[in-house]
């Protein structure tokens, strides 16, 4: 990370990184809007709480297959349009980021796309 906390951090050049802090978010936002705790989002998804508590801290990233169950409990889309991000090559400095709807995006890392 470069600055801030997770998972609005400022990240490094990573698309992997990027992808699994955009994920974070956007649960967190999902979770959120429907008023469902971890507990709850739990019982519906079969994930296991403490998975889902790790993922929104930052400290996992959560697999594809996690990833399905939670985005059908929700009935949300969290994976990221990222494909459409531009991500600065080694050594090129990050000017900041974009918290759009889609997910994390870096300065010059524009997710132009819309994501469901």
């Amino acid at each position: 990370m470069v600055g801030d906390e997770w998972p609005h951090a400022v990240m490094q050049a990573h698309r992997g990184a990027l992808v699994a802090q955009a994920i974070a978010r956007r649960l967190s936002e999902a979770m959120a809007e429907q008023g469902m705790s971890a507990n709850a989002l739990a019982r519906k998804s079969g994930v296991n709480r403490q998975v889902i508590a790790n993922v929104l801290n930052g400290t996992v990233w959560p697999d594809m297959l996690t990833v399905v169950d939670l985005e059908g409990a929700l009935e949300v889309m969290l994976w990221p349009v990222h494909v459409e991000w531009r991500i600065p090559a080694p050594g090129e400095a990050i000017e900041g980021y974009n918290n759009e709807a889609e997910g994390a995006s870096t300065s010059g890392s524009s997710a132009s796309g819309s994501a469901g």
